[in-house]
């Protein structure tokens, strides 16, 4: 009779450590449901470029598509992210006032974007250059940047408008100027303003980032294409590491 009692025991501790929390049996297909629950499918990321010659590539000696063609293999790399697909809509000169059209015909591209990255700004400044080469002044690039400011502002509501989801990345002006702007000392000021102005538009929107470059290319003339403008190939890599960087520290907004 003891030897039931002690076989009886042993079948109900058995019965217990079969139940869940629940109460009920804890099923094998039930325990990979939950598996596959804790860990995200991989995602497809797509990734809109918007803006001017950096974005184009321009300089790029090794053509692998500037900082757009290296950012791409660093974000793919990542977990949870299984492809990596690019809509690069860059061209050499454009301007702020030339973007918003390109940001309509391309608004079936940016609904399904993830990822919107921009650079543009540099031949603002260079419109200032040529149109007052004789007569330039730190009022006068001051002025500018005003006006570019609420051109992006007016964009950034547009972009949110088509994509409020979108991770959107505006990367700030450089200074390559220091060799053909001898008479404009104040070069770099004028540039760390004109980001500044632009870093107090972009912190109004949500999911929005602001990376600054400014320090990378400062004194670093070996990290420009020949025509003393445009990133070269290193120029390029260094960019698409700082703008990985930015977007990893914000990985949930875009990799979840």
């Amino acid at each position: 009779m003891r030897r039931w009692g002690w076989l009886l025991c042993c079948w109900l501790l058995a019965g217990c450590v079969a139940l869940s929390a629940g109460g009920k049996p804890e099923r094998p297909h039930e325990a990979a449901v939950k598996q596959t629950e804790a860990k995200p499918l991989p995602k497809d990321i797509h990734l809109v470029a918007l803006g001017d010659s950096l974005t184009e590539g321009v300089g790029d000696g090794e053509r692998k598509g500037g900082y757009v063609g290296r950012l791409v293999p660093l974000l793919a790399a990542e977990d949870g992210v299984r492809t990596v697909t690019v809509t690069n809509a860059g061209k050499r000169g454009r301007r702020i006032t030339e973007l918003e059209p390109v940001i309509r015909a391309h608004q079936a591209e940016l609904e399904r974007a993830h990822i919107v990255m921009i650079t543009i700004g540099g031949n603002d400044v260079m419109n200032v250059v040529r149109a007052h080469f004789f007569d330039l002044s730190y009022e006068r690039f001051a002025n500018e940047s005003q006006r570019f400011a609420e051109r992006l502002d007016h964009l950034l509501m547009l972009l949110r408008t088509i994509n409020p989801d979108a991770v959107v990345v505006l990367i700030g002006l450089y200074n390559p100027f220091s060799a053909t702007l001898p008479n404009i000392p104040e070069i770099d000021d004028v540039i760390a303003e004109w980001n500044r102005t632009s870093q107090a538009v972009v912190s109004r929107y949500p999911r929005t980032i602001f990376v600054d470059i400014q320090d990378m290319f400062a004194n670093r003339d070996d990290l420009l294409h020949r025509d003393e403008f445009h990133p070269n190939a290193e120029g390029y890599a260094q960019m698409a590491v700082r703008v990985y960087e930015s977007l990893d520290a914000r990985k949930e907004w875009w990799a979840n």
